[in-house]
């Protein structure tokens, strides 16, 4: 006999960390949603599953002010050798209209939340080997979404992620602080939009010192560095031609406009 062919995932995942409850036969057995999306979600707890065969679910928002409800066909099985705990996938059978809506509405509370579940589970002191593994495990969407709002702890952890775009959803936390933007502009490869975001920003375009980190960051582009120096004063030029591996054209356009006296010295 012919099996039909595994569907395939429809959707994006979100980790979740949410509540959750499956039916296996007539026992109901309390777990965590580990990842959701629209076709389906992946719980993890302590019971026995079989790929195949049919479950009940339940999944409420951390507030408990949703609650969706499905049956859903159990399409892998796995075991966390670790934790002891059996991870089973979901796949969501038809939804009807009202299933659909309250799906969406905790799709989106998963995506809008301050604190996804891999971050919410590190301590202030994680390794950054433990950071970027809970960062690894977090669509880069959902970051990018969390970033702009997030509390100090987190925009910590975010500022390990590789993912440029990260970084200047960060930027455009409105919370963020003279230590996190220079941190920030420690970093060696950032977007050239994230520096131009930096350098017209009201909280930091009158600070001299980020200026010329800016204007002489090697990501920077040359219209965003010209337009950074001309704000310069003389010790701040100064402190620029001096940067090792300036743009050349930068460095040309400074001595060009500095008084000959002036350069004497330098």
């Amino acid at each position: 006999m012919s099996q039909d062919p595994p569907q395939k995932r429809r959707g994006y995942r979100f980790l979740a960390g949410l509540d959750a409850a499956i039916t296996l036969d007539t026992s109901e057995k309390h777990c965590n949603a580990v990842d959701l999306h629209r076709a389906g979600a992946m719980v993890e707890g302590q019971f026995e599953a079989e790929e195949n065969s049919w479950a009940f679910i339940s999944l409420k928002s951390s507030a408990g002010d949703l609650c969706f409800e499905t049956r859903g066909r159990i399409t892998h099985v796995s075991l966390d050798e670790d934790s002891g705990k059996t991870r089973v996938g979901i796949s969501f059978e038809t939804l009807d209209t009202a299933q659909t809506e309250q799906l969406d509405l905790l799709v989106a509370r998963v995506v809008e939340g301050m604190n996804p579940a891999p971050l919410a589970q590190l301590s202030r002191g994680a390794s950054i080997d433990e950071i970027r593994e809970a960062l690894g495990k977090i669509p880069t969407a959902h970051k990018i979404t969390v970033a702009k709002r997030a509390q100090p702890l987190e925009r910590g952890f975010l500022l390990h992620d590789e993912n440029n775009q990260v970084i200047e959803a960060v930027c455009r936390n409105p919370q963020l602080t003279m230590p996190e933007v220079t941190r920030i502009l420690r970093l060696p490869t950032l977007l050239s939009t994230t520096l131009d975001l930096l350098s017209r920003d009201p909280r930091w375009n009158s600070n001299e010192e980020i200026k010329i980190t800016i204007a002489t960051h090697p990501c920077v582009t040359f219209p965003v560095a010209d337009r950074l120096v001309k704000t310069l004063s003389l010790l701040g030029i100064r402190k620029v031609i001096r940067c090792p591996g300036l743009n050349p054209a930068i460095k040309t356009r400074l001595v060009q406009n500095i008084p000959r006296k002036q350069l004497q010295g330098w």
